[in-house]
């Protein structure tokens, strides 16, 4: 299976946990692509399996790279493409940005639902769920102001949860299960 992480990150923090996620669907045989938002196309993502959203924080929403992608991709909507394809998200916030996260994440998964793509939230039942996200998926709370902080270990180890989680999904969706 194909997996393709579109990430926004202007600090690296985002990068960071794009990697953990990508290490994460790995242990699961998954194929991963991690690209930029701004980098990324139309073939990118049709040959995916399953499309994964990763952005930083920004005024309490996604980054505007992030944005700009979803109205490169409305030709894709248009002929309804990726209907049928698994999707996800996570997101890192500074200052605490608990509230921007969740609204970011929303957002996020919001554009995928349009595509009528398949969504695969974080459940609670994995292991760094309250440390390292939230029902809509992993989430790094880092320091504000790209003073340096990255995400923390438990924020990583929640995506690379995730990461295993919608590899396993996306597994049993192609398998017809």
């Amino acid at each position: 299976m194909r997996i393709l992480v579109v990430v926004a990150s202007q600090t690296g923090r985002t990068k960071r946990m794009a990697e953990a996620f990508a290490e994460g669907a790995r242990e699961r045989e998954a194929l991963v692509e991690i690209v930029a938002s701004a980098d990324a196309g139309e073939d990118q993502v049709l040959g995916a399996d399953a499309l994964v959203l990763g952005s930083g924080v920004h005024m309490g929403g996604m980054e505007s790279s992030m944005r700009v992608f979803f109205e490169r991709m409305a030709p894709l909507w248009m002929q309804g493409r990726l209907v049928g394809k698994v999707g996800a998200a996570f997101a890192s916030a500074g200052l605490g940005g608990r509230g921007g996260a969740e609204l970011t994440l929303i957002s996020l998964l919001a554009n995928l639902a349009e595509h009528g793509m398949l969504l695969v939230p974080m459940h609670g039942r994995l292991d760094r769920y309250a440390s390292g996200g939230c029902h809509w998926g992993p989430v790094a709370w880092t320091g504000a102001r790209a003073e340096g902080v990255g995400p923390s270990d438990d924020h990583l180890a929640a995506a690379r949860d995730h990461g295993r989680w919608v590899a396993e999904c996306t597994g049993r969706w192609l398998a017809g299960a």
